[in-house]
């Protein structure tokens, strides 16, 4: 017997702490749906649930990092790729395996990310030759995470039944938030989460 997860993210701003790149993440200032946010469960018996490798695409392009967020699974890799003439370069010191890369327009690098320590340790990645670009990777050990798109929702379906610690973090502003959660499968489990610059709840 499974059970479902499923909600909203939402950003509550904080006029005492001004967020300034809130505009990249918030797409409806009246709701405040909060985009490329991070919803993870943790506790017992997640890890020994698998699914099949999946091979993610980060592209290099305007000066970018797009997506600048991946959350993946462990086993999962990721594809680099430059769109731009100019000559970047990937590099992270983070992570079990330490990579550093240049990459001409339309050449690729493709990494294996085998093992990680979720919302704890996210492996950042940046540009050598520029010093704005940046991006996170978050690698999990089971598959019950996702990534908030520009509506801000999540849906954690064929979750065991148990109890559980919901996580939810945005790294480009800093914000976490948790709570423990129940999740008995007679009914999807429903969740609104706010967050603000002086959220950081553990």
């Amino acid at each position: 017997m499974v059970g479902q997860i499923r909600g909203v993210v939402t950003f509550e701003p904080n006029p005492s702490k001004p967020w300034r790149q809130s505009r990249y993440y918030i797409s409806d200032s009246k709701r405040g749906y909060l985009a490329e946010t991070i919803v993870t469960l943790e506790g017992p018996g997640l890890e020994g649930i698998k699914r099949e490798p999946k091979t993610w695409i980060m592209n290099q392009e305007n000066f970018q990092f797009v997506p600048e967020l991946l959350a993946l699974e462990e086993g999962d890799s990721v594809k680099f790729t430059n769109s731009d003439a100019a000559l970047h370069n990937v590099m992270t010191f983070k992570g079990p395996s330490p990579f550093n890369v240049n990459l001409t327009q339309g050449n690729e690098y493709v990494q294996c990310f085998k093992e990680g320590n979720g919302l704890d340790q996210p492996i950042r990645l940046s540009c050598v030759y520029h010093g704005s670009m940046r991006a996170w990777i978050y690698v999990f050990p089971h598959p019950f995470f996702v990534v908030t798109g520009k509506d801000g929702k999540f849906d954690l379906k064929d979750v065991p039944i148990g109890i559980y610690r919901l996580r939810v973090s945005h790294p480009a502003g800093g914000m976490s938030w948790e709570k423990s959660v129940s999740v008995t499968g007679r009914q999807p489990l429903d969740i609104k989460v706010s967050l603000s610059m002086e959220t950081k709840s553990r």
